[in-house]
């Protein structure tokens, strides 16, 4: 059985060409607020030798001196190798896929399949053990520590609502230069620097008559990074920097100031069509009323569903794609905080979801983030009786 596995592992790692993914990401640190990945971490002189760690836990070890290299499909792999231990890699331009399985004198075993790749300039980590269901982690690249002495010139955007602070020095305590508008552009010059955990405290954010908060805190752990904003030189919190421009709420919504409005204090706007890409429309029948959806796709990634029940309830769901649950909850920090101009009536929230409400009769918003922790929803309901 041994030597049948070594039929299918005998390509060395050389044949696999110069601009592999080991190659392309080798010694890169890679952050997703909770932890960090050093990919791949060289573990001796030689360079051979290679080891994937988080800061919570290890992933991997390869050596490029003992293991065994497979260029072609690992399928094979798995099903010849019932009874013995083997670790093999599927290493590709795009792509990164390390088997590892083993077994011990007492008959258990254990097959870790952990596959990374690219997506959106973030590094995507797919892991399986024993055939589970997969656990999805997307992690942004740090900026690397032997390059701090050079320019990145990297363009980024303030995404807190409220002003962020530029600072003389990285850390908390410095001097500060200046405030960063929500939206605001700047220059990333050099990073990281000084770790720095910035918790949100979402019990004390909000003006609300009625509160549900089962979900108070949230910790973002990011660092400090030098900036150029404005003409003059700082340091900023970089976790709550985004290489896009941010949501621009008002695109959806009027904080109306009078709060005898049939939508309670907020009203739903009607998108700039010059940004729609496609629209799609159906019709249906609800209780003898005509009901129907229209979808409507706009630049960024962005899409709206209208739907009307046929009767009284119309719903507008904005779904927008994001990075990380970090983003989900900043994202939903933001929004909020637009809407806060007046006091809510209720607020609630929980883990995966969010809701408000103005007033007993007007318009709600709930906020909920998908499974995959790669979109968010903002649903605005109003009508009904």
């Amino acid at each position: 059985m041994r030597k049948l596995l070594l039929v299918f592992l005998c390509a060395p790692l050389f044949l696999l060409g110069q601009n592999t993914f080991i190659k392309q990401f080798n010694n890169s640190k890679w952050a997703n607020g909770s932890d960090t990945l050093s990919f791949l971490e060289s573990s001796d002189t030689k360079g051979n030798s290679y080891k994937a760690v988080t800061s919570s836990s290890y992933i991997f070890y390869i050596d490029l001196d003992k293991d065994n290299y497979s260029t072609k499909e690992l399928n094979p792999v798995r099903v010849q190798c019932c009874m013995c231990s083997y670790k093999s890699i599927l290493d590709t331009k795009d792509s990164l896929i390390v088997d590892h399985f083993s077994t011990d004198d007492f008959g258990n075993s254990e097959l870790r399949v952990n596959t990374f790749y690219i997506q959106e300039n973030q590094l995507v980590q797919v892991e399986v053990t024993n055939n589970e269901s997969p656990r999805v982690t997307k992690r942004t690249r740090l900026m690397p520590e032997e390059g701090r002495q050079r320019s990145t010139n990297t363009r980024y955007y303030s995404n807190s609502s409220a002003p962020l602070l530029f600072r003389e020095k990285p850390n908390v305590h410095s001097k500060v230069l200046n405030r960063i508008k929500y939206g605001d552009e700047l220059t990333v010059t050099d990073g990281p620097l000084t770790k720095h955990d910035l918790t949100f405290n979402f019990s004390t954010h909000f003006k609300a008559n009625r509160r549900n908060i089962s979900y108070n805190t949230h910790t973002i752990k990011s660092y400090y990074v030098k900036a150029n904003y404005k003409g003059v030189k700082g340091y900023v919190y970089f976790g709550l920097l985004s290489e896009k421009k941010p949501i621009d709420f008002s695109m959806f919504f009027k904080v109306s100031t009078d709060q005898t409005t049939g939508e309670g204090g907020v009203i739903f706007k009607d998108q700039d069509t010059t940004m729609m890409i496609s629209e799609e429309y159906y019709e249906g029948v609800v209780r003898e009323e005509m009901s129907w959806t229209r979808i409507k796709t706009y630049e960024n990634n962005i899409r709206i569903t209208e739907d009307f029940n046929g009767k009284y309830t119309r719903t507008n769901t904005i779904e927008l794609p994001i990075a990380s649950r970090d983003d989900f909850y900043v994202l939903s920090n933001n929004l909020l905080r637009y809407l806060n101009l007046h006091t809510f009536r209720n607020l609630n929230i929980s883990k995966d979801s969010w809701s408000i409400s103005f007033s007993e009769m007007g318009a709600s918003i709930w906020i909920s983030i998908s499974e995959d922790e790669e979109k968010i929803y903002i649903k605005y309901d109003f009508g009904g009786c």
